[in-house]
């Protein structure tokens, strides 16, 4: 069996270049924030929004940094830029790793402007299987940008079907399995979703019988076992530092997500079709009183 490459940056680059179309035909640019929660201790998240600013200066998207350094700064400044109007996207950058809970934190977040799709109200959308937000409008709904990179990566491959696919997600986070479970669900899907509660044995007997692993295990000793996947299976890797070993998995798996191009530049991407959304995603102007039409 031949393993192919899924290819995430490639994937990307298409979603990258209907974004820069996008924003080059409107007529007010959408602007992104960045909120990162004390950046000296969280060098990861300092060098994704580094990313982020890069993507944002070849899309032609201006982007306004900040930064916060305790717990009460960072509401203040998620609350002004809730109610800034020249803002149309908030991002924060996850873990927060403070005093708040991230989920917490997420449900402050202008639902109208989270690029990240993780306010309440969004991810309510996604269980219902809400597509727009206003569809005689065009505006769509926002959805978590790593679990929508993750889908959008596999349908850019019609051999890999999602309808009657036994799916098994390795992750149950709100930013990850959780929404993924649910859109691969959507899609007609079967998904199981394992974490670190997940007895071996069942996390083993699982796998071994999907046609789709995901997984995005944030643990640096994690390691899925090569032997555990079904031959044609298709393996997504959405962890940093790498949940399996992709040379074990050559000539048994499907499709296989390379080490040197896994879903960063996707899910970066999806951030930002998320912010054009938001960016539309603005009130119908009212007639003023004795006007026609």
């Amino acid at each position: 069996m031949t393993t192919r490459a899924l290819d995430c940056r490639g994937t990307a680059a298409r979603y990258f270049d209907w974004v820069a179309r996008e924003v080059a035909g409107m007529r007010k640019k959408p602007r992104l924030a960045t909120v990162l929660f004390r950046p000296k201790q969280n060098p990861a998240s300092l060098q994704y929004r580094d990313l982020m600013l890069r993507d944002a200066a070849r899309l032609g998207v201006p982007v306004d940094g900040h930064e916060a350094e305790d717990e009460e700064s960072l509401l203040a400044l998620v609350r002004r830029l809730n109610a800034d109007r020249s803002t149309s996207g908030l991002m924060l950058f996850y873990p927060l790793a403070c005093a708040l809970k991230d989920e917490d934190v997420m449900d402050l977040v202008s639902a109208a402007k989270d690029v990240e799709g993780l306010n309440s109200t969004n991810l309510g959308y996604l269980i219902k299987y809400k597509r727009f937000v206003d569809e005689a409008r065009g505006i769509k709904c926002v959805v978590p940008a790593t679990a929508k990179a993750v889908v959008k990566t596999l349908q850019a491959y019609p051999e890999i079907p999602l309808e009657g696919a036994f799916a098994v997600v390795v992750n149950n986070s709100m930013r990850v399995g959780k929404p993924l479970g649910l859109m691969l669900e959507n899609l007609g899907a079967t998904v199981v979703k394992c974490y670190d509660k997940t007895p071996k044995a069942l996390l083993e007997e699982q796998v071994r019988r999907a046609d789709l692993v995901v997984t995005a295990v944030p643990d640096p000793s994690f390691k899925l076992d090569a032997s555990w996947i079904k031959p044609g299976a298709a393996v997504v890797d959405v962890s940093y530092q790498g949940n399996v070993d992709a040379k074990a998995l050559e000539g048994r798996a499907s499709f296989l997500t390379a080490p040197d191009n896994r879903i960063g530049a996707m899910t970066r991407a999806m951030t930002f079709v998320n912010l054009v959304y938001c960016a539309r995603n603005v009130p119908a102007r009212r007639p003023r009183a004795g006007s026609v039409g």
